[in-house]
């Protein structure tokens, strides 16, 4: 048996331990060899030793980390960090005001500008609302005119409001800009995300009129998924206190192998405001043994971690997890719930009306939402 154990890789102590979690979370038995036992943390040449039928298979699970954490990392790390460009959907209603009120505070800290957008009704393509399915073009043209003036003197007057406010709280000035377009507002989205090439979207969780009972409106939830970019989703109750912004974020792990990389991605946006981020795991109490292992594990892997910034791990046991991470957000004052998309079920339920009921967090809590 042991002419079939074979050196896969020779990484330093943190990033071994890194790739030896994913291994054997793929399934793959694996160990590690010279080790320095009384400083193991400054380890730069640990072995991974594998059984050599599992080569291949381990190899491409070693190229993936190398990827996440190569150049195509830092590249990604270094786009989030430098966020120049904030977009911001809105529909005047309270919703998307309150999202404009973080769009500020996010914009003056990371010296970024703001784009205000807004999609009107186009009567051209759906001209049902406005009475006669088959209304002539004249009228029809006449209905969108008055509704595209209705809309810029609208954005003017929340533009003003907005630079009153900034002159008024004397924190700098923040360039704001606004596009007014019609059609589908997903669609102008978007669309705009492909011109403007901002770092985040930041806007309200519903929208004016929005008749659903989920936790998050149609229009955000398309924007949520399509969108190749951080959206940042504000409740209507969503306390804004002043200038002073959020302190503490909730990242929810499923211990999903994206998790190292989702953090590093999450610590980029929240380092410019000194925020503490809680890595939680809610755990039935029947899988908590081996749950308390996983996020011993994850632990570690940020102990070692090159980027200096302090991550506290909890896990919970309780069986329903919309209660655990509700009581965990009072008990230790959270004020940003993260999420990924990637293999995310926390992320999936939010959008079923179904569990609404449960979800007491999230009517004052701000949603962020990033591809990893």
């Amino acid at each position: 048996m042991e002419d079939r154990i074979i050196t896969i890789a020779t990484f330093p102590y943190s990033r071994a331990q890194l790739v030896r979690g994913r291994l054997e979370a793929e399934g793959i038995e694996c160990f590690l060899s010279h080790i320095n036992l009384v400083q193991p943390d400054i380890a730069a040449g640990v072995n991974l030793k594998i059984n050599k039928t599992d080569g291949p298979a381990a190899l491409k699970i070693i190229e993936e980390v190398r990827e996440e954490f190569g150049a195509g990392k830092k590249a990604t790390i270094e786009k989030i960090k430098n966020v120049r460009r904030i977009l911001v959907p809105v529909d005047f209603s309270n919703y998307s005001i309150n999202a404009c009120n973080y769009a500020l505070k996010m914009a003056q800290k990371l010296h970024a500008e703001i784009k205000l957008v807004y999609a009107y009704f186009d009567p051209l393509i759906s001209p049902d609302p406005y009475g006669e399915p088959f209304s002539p073009l004249m009228e029809i043209n006449q209905v969108s005119k008055n509704l595209e003036d209705e809309a810029k003197l609208q954005m003017q007057d929340l533009v003003g409001k907005l630079k009153t406010h900034l002159k008024k709280e004397k924190e700098g000035r923040v360039k704001i800009s606004y596009g007014i377009e019609r059609g589908s507002p997903e669609s102008i989205i978007l669309g705009i995300c492909k011109s403007y090439d901002p770092g985040i979207i930041i806007m309200g969780t519903r929208g004016k009129g929005t008749k659903n009972r989920g936790v998050i409106g149609s229009v955000t939830k398309k924007i949520i998924e399509k969108a190749k970019i951080p959206v940042l989703s504000i409740p209507q109750k969503a306390i804004f206190m002043g200038f002073n912004f959020n302190r503490n974020v909730l990242y929810a792990s499923d211990f999903d192998d994206s998790d190292i990389l989702s953090i590093r991605k999450l610590i980029g946006f929240v380092r410019p405001f000194g925020m503490k981020v809680y890595c939680v795991h809610i755990s039935s109490p029947d899988n908590y043994a081996l749950d308390k292992v996983k996020m011993d594990r994850l632990k570690k892997q940020f102990t070692g971690d090159s980027l200096k910034y302090k991550i506290a791990c909890d896990i919970i046991a309780m069986d329903d997890i919309f209660e655990g991470i509700d009581e965990y957000i009072d008990k230790n004052d959270i004020d940003l719930l993260a999420l990924t998309t990637h293999k995310r079920g926390l992320f999936e339920k939010l959008f079923d009306p179904g569990i609404t009921a449960k979800m007491l967090f999230h009517t004052n809590i701000p949603l962020l939402v990033f591809h990893s």
